[in-house]
C-alpha cells in the first residue's frame, strides 16, 4: 500500500480514482489502495466524470453506455460522500493565478474548506499549487 495512505480514514479524490469503479481503467491507480477510507468528491465534478465516460465509449465507438458504467455510477452514487462547493474564493484565486481547469480548483478548493487530505495523480496541478503559493501540504501525488 501507498505508504502516504497508511492511516488516513478520509480522502478527497481526483475523478482519475473513480474511473475504476466505471470499468475504465486507470495507470498508477490500484483500487486497494481506497479499500477501508471514506471518500469524498465534489459534486460539481460529476459533470467531468460523465464527460470521461462519454469521451471513453465515443474512443471505443460503442452503440451505448456499458451497463458496468451504469452500476458503478449506482456505485459511487451509494459510497461516495459528494460535497457541494463552499470556498469560491479558493477557485477563484487558482484560476486567477493561471490554472484554466475549473474542475481542478473545485477539488482543492473541498480539500482546503474541509481540511480533508486530497489525493490526485496531477503531478502539473500538484506543481502549480506549489510554485503559486498553496498549502500541499495535504495533497497526496501518486504517480
Amino acid at each position: 500500500m501507498e505508504r502516504r495512505l497508511l492511516g488516513r480514514l478520509e480522502l478527497i479524490v481526483d475523478t482519475s480514482f473513480l474511473l475504476p469503479f466505471l470499468g475504465i481503467k486507470v495507470k498508477g491507480i490500484d483500487q486497494t489502495l481506497l479499500e477501508g477510507k471514506r471518500l469524498y468528491y465534489p459534486s460539481l465534478m460529476t459533470s467531468e466524470l460523465m464527460a470521461v465516460v462519454i469521451k471513453e465509449a465515443r474512443k471505443l465507438k460503442l452503440e451505448k453506455i456499458p451497463e458496468e458504467v451504469v452500476v458503478g455510477l449506482s456505485y459511487i452514487k451509494s459510497t461516495v460522500n459528494f460535497l457541494e462547493l463552499d470556498d469560491l474564493n479558493t477557485v477563484y484565486q487558482i484560476v486567477r493565478k493561471g490554472w484554466n481547469d475549473i474542475f481542478d480548483a473545485i477539488l482543492y478548493s473541498s480539500h482546503v474548506f474541509t481540511g480533508t487530505p486530497l489525493i490526485t495523480l496531477d503531478k502539473a496541478f500538484y506543481d502549480f499549487l506549489n510554485r503559486g503559493g498553496f498549502d500541499v501540504s495535504g495533497v497526496i501525488l501518486l504517480g
